[in-house]
């Protein structure tokens, strides 16, 4: 037996009513809950909703523990970035960035007024902007996997502020730009993939 649309909808709103704000934490919660309902339902042959009740009594302290409110600075989503940054066609856009750099004189299309520094830091402000006002104030939704890869993009600021302070200067290396713009390009497809992810999910659930 299958959940139908509107019982999807019907565990969707439950666990909004419960407290589960990010919606893509919810949509794999909807998936664990609807795939242990059908098997109840099939297994007893029961309707969905005395399904549904007899399943959450036993596993609902179980679901809702892995509920989050806010994100957390956590260094396992560094490490999956990490990981990410690695891949093959990855490192091909490291390879072309290096390359693109090596051919072009970058510093000459700056100044003292506006340094490779400024156009970095302008960058990182306009991602931070971006997903507050696309999530925030658009969509005006909560995703758990967008807010934690915030931590990504803080800490490529805080690394260039820290440890790279090359970028004062006039002129940067090619291998500084180079890590700078593979760094910045390889947050913007993460970020990208990860907003795929969950429409793939919103889509298997609709169906």
């Amino acid at each position: 037996m299958k959940a139908t649309k509107e019982n999807i909808q019907f565990i969707d709103t439950y666990l909004e009513n419960s407290d589960v704000v990010y919606i893509d934490i919810r949509y794999e919660m909807i998936d664990h809950i609807a795939t242990g309902v059908e098997e109840m339902m099939e297994k007893n042959n029961i309707d969905f909703y005395n399904a549904f009740k007899d399943y959450m009594v036993v596993h609902k302290k179980a679901i809702l523990k892995n509920n989050k409110s806010r994100y957390n600075y956590s260094w396992d989503t560094i490490k999956q970035f990490l990981f990410f940054l690695v891949k093959p066609y990855q490192l091909t856009i490291a390879l072309l960035l290096f390359v693109f750099y090596k051919s072009v004189d970058f510093n000459s299309y700056f100044n003292k007024d506006f340094t490779v520094n400024n156009l970095f830091f302008l960058l990182f402000i306009s991602i931070a902007l971006f997903q507050i006002g696309y999530f925030d104030f658009y969509l005006k939704k909560k995703f758990y996997s967008i807010e934690s890869s915030v931590v990504i993009i803080n800490v490529i600021y805080w690394f260039k502020i820290f440890f790279l302070p090359i970028f004062g200067r006039k002129n940067v290396s090619e291998v500084t730009l180079t890590i700078f713009s593979y760094l910045i390009i390889g947050y913007v497809i993460y970020f990208i993939q990860q907003l795929r992810k969950f429409n793939q999910k919103q889509f298997q659930l609709t169906q």
